[in-house]
């Protein structure tokens, strides 16, 4: 009920990419990871042709859900300390491209956040959420998942009505997450 709240108190707050109300106007630059396919890396991945279990949750809710633009996961590879990275996606050359700052936030804080994409060229053509990934008994994984949402203006959705379908897809993925070890094992 506690975590509920804190999403609920998040949304109400109007939470941005940083996961703190600022009051930032359209001028501030807002702080992103760079996001093109020829961004410097950070982490290598599986080798060619090997997939590990992030991805093919990542490809079965692209598949399964054609309102949604992209799925990200981030998070910090074994072996690695200190650094969050892209691990699985719907744009698989960007694996490996350093997280933003809200992803880490999520991942490191357990923090649901929606993000309108308010400033950018985004805006008013697709909601983000940024939600922590869960394990099969429930705990939160040291893992974020970014769904972007099919949007447009004039449809009478705001940003907040993207959390609770962001939620139901994440928690529909729980039980195939044993433990956060198993988001980096090999899949067929």
């Amino acid at each position: 009920m506690l975590i509920m709240k804190k999403t609920l108190l998040a949304v109400a707050l109007g939470v941005g990419t940083l996961g703190v109300a600022t009051g930032a106007s359209a001028a501030e630059p807002i702080p992103r990871a760079a996001s093109t396919p020829n961004t410097p890396k950070n982490w290598a991945g599986p080798g060619a042709g090997v997939k590990i279990l992030a991805q093919k949750l990542v490809d079965e809710v692209a598949a399964a859900h054609p309102e949604v633009m992209s799925i990200t996961i981030h998070a910090t590879p074994p072996g690695h300390t200190d650094m969050y990275t892209m691990i699985a996606g719907t744009f698989p050359d960007r694996i490996g491209n350093e997280s933003s700052p809200g992803d880490v936030i999520t991942a490191k804080k357990g923090v649901s956040q929606v993000e309108s994409k308010w400033g950018t060229p985004d805006y008013g053509k697709k909601v983000s959420t940024v939600l922590p990934l869960k394990d099969s008994t429930g705990a939160y994984l040291p893992a974020a998942m970014v769904i972007a949402f099919h949007t447009a203006p004039g449809n009478g959705k705001i940003d907040t009505d993207f959390l609770a379908p962001g939620l139901a897809i994440r928690d529909g993925l729980n039980r195939r997450i044993p433990q956060f070890a198993s988001l980096f094992e090999a899949v067929k």
